[in-house]
């Protein structure tokens, strides 16, 4: 049971290893009829820029990298899964970054292939023992009440955090002291809204219609020198949640499934 409900400091690590440089906001819009879009937005620190290039140009043999481009925009809807289209983006351009917001549009919520890790500009790929950007994916599917309401059941599969003795694998601690320094400033969201009137949700962060799946301030998180400790001590499902609980920053559901009720217009 610890195994599978205390991914908290692995989705921490896999999340935000390939969104360090950049800040990662994903908003999912479904209606009772299994279609709707997923807004991504997307800025890179001005200050990361340069590395993300040189990173680039190691791992592809590419010596420039463009996360403005709307070709890399439209690429990525092949990668949402089937029947998903690009609609529209816009360039960002301020003083924390630059980045890109798109648009895309689905036919059939159950095909989409959303993961919690956002994909890094470049296609730049990061993988290491603990930690990388081939996360799995999110999981969605819908149901119907007798009472005409729809239930939307979002499945987030854990990635790997402890051993197989049940202890917490020593290489993710080791990963996050070596690249603490480069998640300065990371955010990463995902949240969804239902097409519909509101309902209930089984997640505890819900604003209005939106839901939170997920949402980690690097900053705030790994501003507290106790999280790693308190993580690592865990004992218990119970344990895990109050660390989530008290970790400013970290908003993450623990249940094996999250689920959003919502009426039809």
């Amino acid at each position: 049971m610890l195994k599978r409900s205390a991914p908290v400091l692995a989705l921490l690590l896999t999340a935000l290893s390939c969104s360090a440089c950049f800040e990662s906001t994903l908003v999912l819009r479904v209606g009772a009829d299994g279609t709707g879009t997923v807004q991504q937005r997307t800025i890179v620190k001005k200050a990361a820029l340069a590395q993300l290039r040189s990173f680039s140009a190691l791992g592809r043999g590419r010596a420039t990298l463009d996360p403005l481009s709307e070709d890399q925009a439209r690429a990525l809807a092949t990668t949402l899964g089937p029947g998903v289209t690009y609609v529209s983006s816009t360039v960002i351009n301020n003083d924390d970054g630059e980045g890109r917001d798109s648009l895309y549009a689905f036919n059939d919520v159950s095909q989409l292939r959303v993961s919690e890790t956002p994909q890094p500009p470049g296609g730049i790929t990061i993988k290491t023992d603990a930690i990388g950007t081939d996360a799995p994916a999110i999981t969605l599917s819908l149901s119907h009440e007798p009472n005409g309401n729809v239930v939307l059941h979002i499945v987030i599969p854990p990635p790997a955090l402890f051993d197989p003795n049940g202890r917490i694998n020593p290489a993710v601690i080791e990963q996050l002291q070596g690249i603490k320094a480069m998640l300065a400033g990371a955010h990463l969201l995902i949240t969804m809204e239902p097409n519909g009137r509101f309902v209930r949700s089984s997640s505890p962060y819900v604003d209005g219609s939106r839901v939170t799946l997920l949402e980690v301030d690097v900053d705030r998180v790994l501003g507290d020198a106790t999280f790693v400790p308190r993580l690592q001590s865990a004992k218990s499902v119970d344990d895990v949640k109050d660390v989530v609980k008290a970790t400013p920053g970290l908003k993450i559901n623990l249940d094996p499934e999250i689920t959003i009720e919502f009426a039809p217009h």
